[in-house]
């Protein structure tokens, strides 16, 4: 009896033995499940629960960003080319009808170069021996008999404009609008009122001529009326109409002009102050309260 009890107990040692054993293999090998929800199975002991041994895949589609694409439009950008001022100044002569007093001229510009300011005396020949004309008391002037009578007002030289120059000028190149006028067998290049001759390296500005002709007179010539004849006066020359255009002339006796351009001399004659330019004596008067001048006479003093 005691030995069967003895084999029982082993038995029984062995069983719990095994068992336990069992138990903790179990444990071991039991996987452990997460679930992404958040809960965690665990395997029962008892092997009531089933395991998971794969974790499901999980895919997650990024939406795929691309870069915007802008659609640039190729643009030139056009910029405007300044061009040099080629306007063309074109000179219109008026070849048959020449307004007296203020015709309508388009004067191409000179294009001088090296322009020499430094003038000529014009009055080289002024005679200081001389006295007014006395015969001028016997003549009429306009109706009035004898010069008018003197009123000094200071000399003030008159300025004809851009394509004027004083006698005595000089200047590298002349104007495209020059034509050539002749007088025994002297040729001069006639532009706007102006008289040039050629000379070293340019050309010279001269008087006017005396029984030269040119076809037209220049702009802004003054019309002078004296007794019954009519004459034309530009910057110290006088013109008279002919039958192929207009001649320059002596000054006549006793015409009254409104201005005397550079180059004039005051002189005083038996306290009488006179301007003289270009071989004529004016004398200084006031004629409708304007300061204006009148030729006279000289003769030699005995």
């Amino acid at each position: 009896m005691t030995q069967q009890t003895g084999t029982i107990t082993t038995l029984l040692l062995i069983l719990f033995l095994v068992s336990n054993t069992a138990f903790a293999q179990r444990l071991k090998h039991a996987p452990t499940t997460i679930n992404r929800g958040g809960s965690m199975n665990r395997g029962s002991i008892n092997g009531g629960a089933s395991r998971a041994t794969t974790r499901p895949q999980t895919s997650t589609q990024r939406p795929q960003v691309r870069p915007k694409t802008e659609n640039r439009t190729n643009t030139t950008v056009t910029r405007p080319q300044h061009k040099p001022d080629t306007r063309s100044q074109v000179a219109s002569r008026n070849t048959g009808n020449d307004h007296v007093n203020g015709g309508n001229h388009t004067v191409k510009p000179k294009n001088k170069v090296n322009i020499d300011n430094s003038q000529t005396n014009i009055n080289v020949n002024v005679n200081r021996n001389v006295r007014i004309n006395n015969s001028h008391n016997n003549r009429y002037y306009n109706g009035h008999r004898g010069y008018y009578p003197y009123h000094y007002h200071p000399y003030h030289p008159y300025y004809y404009g851009p394509y004027w120059h004083p006698v005595g000028f000089f200047i590298a190149t002349i104007a495209t609008t020059a034509i050539i006028v002749s007088i025994e067998n002297q040729h001069y290049y006639y532009d706007q009122g102006v008289y040039y001759v050629e000379a070293q390296g340019g050309y010279n500005v001269v008087p006017a001529p005396v029984n030269i002709t040119i076809v037209n007179l220049p702009n802004g010539v003054e019309t002078i009326k004296s007794n019954d004849a009519t004459y034309y006066y530009f910057s110290g020359a006088f013109y008279q109409k002919v039958e192929d255009g207009y001649k320059v002339i002596q000054a006549p006796d006793g015409v009254i002009v409104a201005n005397i351009p550079e180059g004039g001399e005051e002189i005083e004659i038996e306290g009488v102050k006179y301007v003289f330019y270009n071989e004529t004596y004016f004398q200084p008067l006031t004629q409708d309260g304007k300061d204006v001048y009148q030729v006279v006479e000289m003769e030699p003093v005995e």
